[in-house]
């Protein structure tokens, strides 16, 4: 889970470019960066002027943090309030678009099409329905990627406005309220019943205020949205008019104001809350899932699959990395080894001559030693035959194999002498053991004379000379 989540508000009019950047937390929302330049002179005088300043973004879009949020004015929105029945947010958006569809001048393809929620209860929904025409949302974003800033959120700029003053209580909650909102190119009125909206209206034509026909226009156009509004929710005795302006708003305007409104009128410095930039990147923490967005699905895709081919680069070069990492460790390690081999390899060839100089001389002293050693020769085998040999037994033959064994042949009387000696020549020391035992007796002119073979063995393990 993500410890901290950044929204930036961008917000420009015929003079400024503001931007605000936010952090939020388990602990609430707090600001960590704002800031302002001034739009480069005679921009927007210029034929054909792009919507946006965008060579201002090369000097700030560094400090962009999180999801891009762009105000735009009411100017380029079409706005509508509308009543709907309470349903789910799929049918709630196709009966927008319906509605938007009869009421728009352009084709619904030719528009981006969005709606907030503003009240709603168990049956019915207050709506506000907002519509832009997708060329101008095109060519805006196409300002910022230039600038290789992509925009995430296109906001209203007069909703941005709202949001700011009902989070710092500045909209009264009982009887009918106009809000006045004048800030450079934007010139919004808000009416308010009871602290729901019944009405957001642009009135971008009329900031003039030295001219007199205007300020009779700002008239008309009060009484006519209050006409409105009695016929659609009902008469309400006079209704209370808050005006939060950046310039100064002239006296006469507001006695004029009077008549139609029938309330005090009371005065406000829009300096006196955030920005605009903050009330956008304030809305972007606090996305509900009524929240008009006019940003193109087909843009949150293509941004979905870039993060997801960035986040695919960044992932596989990381794997790659530790792959190298583990050759090169491997390697080095490898080449440690081999010089290792390598060194004890040639200490070993210092050493290879001598050391089989001495296991030949060893070998012949083996050999020596195994050749001069007599205590096993045939005269000590034949000296323990006749130590063993009992009276009676002749021995008619006497075969010696060198360190293997003795084989003897002979013959005797008796059988008991036979058997007498084969005990004897087992019990001897030099001999390792009897086999080979045959004993067969016959009758060889009238005497009974038994004949035998037999096989001693001399012991293998002879003990070798110390190196």
């Amino acid at each position: 889970m993500m410890l901290f989540t950044h929204t930036t508000g961008i917000h420009y009019t015929d003079e400024i470019v503001e931007w605000a950047v936010l952090r939020k937390n388990r602990k609430g929302t707090e600001k960590i960066r704002e800031g302002s330049l001034p739009v480069p002179e005679g921009f927007f005088q210029q034929e054909n002027a792009p919507l946006f300043p965008a060579e201002v973004l090369s000097e700030i879009r560094r400090s962009f943090r999180g999801v891009v949020t762009v105000s735009l004015p009411s100017s380029q929105l079409l706005m509508r309030m509308l009543e709907l029945p309470s349903t789910n947010p799929h049918e709630l958006k196709s009966m927008v678009e319906l509605q938007m569809d009869q009421i728009s001048p352009f084709p619904v393809e030719q528009l981006t099409i969005s709606y907030e929620v503003l009240h709603q209860t168990e049956n019915h929904s207050r709506v506000l329905a907002v519509a832009a025409q997708r060329k101008i949302v095109d060519a805006l974003g196409d300002l910022f990627k230039a600038q290789n800033v992509y925009i995430r959120s296109l906001d209203a700029e007069i909703l941005a406005w709202w949001s700011l003053l009902i989070a710092h209580g500045q909209v009264p909650c009982q009887g009918r309220v106009i809000l006045i909102l004048e800030e450079h190119t934007e010139f919004s009125m808000i009416v308010v019943d009871d602290g729901v909206p019944v009405c957001f209206r642009s009135l971008e034509l009329f900031h003039n205020f030295t001219d007199e026909a205007v300020m009779h226009e700002i008239v008309e156009e009060m009484r006519y949205t209050l006409l409105s509004l009695e016929a659609e929710y009902g008469h309400r005795d006079g209704c209370t008019v808050e005006v939060w302006s950046e310039s100064e708003f002239p006296e006469q305007l507001v006695n004029l104001l009077k008549q139609p409104c029938g309330g005090s009128i009371n005065l406000h410095a829009l300096g006196s809350i955030p920005p605009v930039s903050e009330g956008l990147a304030l809305r972007t923490a606090e996305r509900r899932l009524h929240h008009a967005e006019l940003v193109p699905r087909e843009w949150i895709e293509l941004q979905r699959r870039k993060r997801l081919m960035k986040i695919g680069t960044v992932a596989s070069i990381a794997l790659l990395s530790i792959w190298m990492a583990g050759i090169s460790v491997a390697g080095a390690v490898f080449s440690f080894q081999q010089a290792s081999y390598n060194r004890v390899r040639r200490e070993a060839l210092k050493y290879d001559a001598p050391a089989r100089a001495a296991q030949a001389a060893r070998e012949e002293m083996i050999s020596l030693e195994k050749y001069a050693d007599r205590s096993h020769s045939a005269l000590e085998c034949l000296r323990a035959v006749a130590i063993a040999l009992p009276d009676g037994v002749e021995i008619a033959s006497f075969t010696y194999k060198k360190d293997e064994a003795v084989s003897l042949r002979g013959s005797s009387g008796g059988a008991e002498a036979v058997y007498d000696f084969f005990q004897k020549l087992g019990a001897s020391e030099i001999f390792a053991g009897v086999k080979d035992q045959p004993v067969s007796t016959r009758m060889v002119k009238d005497k009974r004379v038994s004949t035998f073979s037999v096989t001693a063995e001399l012991p293998k393990n002879k003990p070798e000379a110390k190196p």
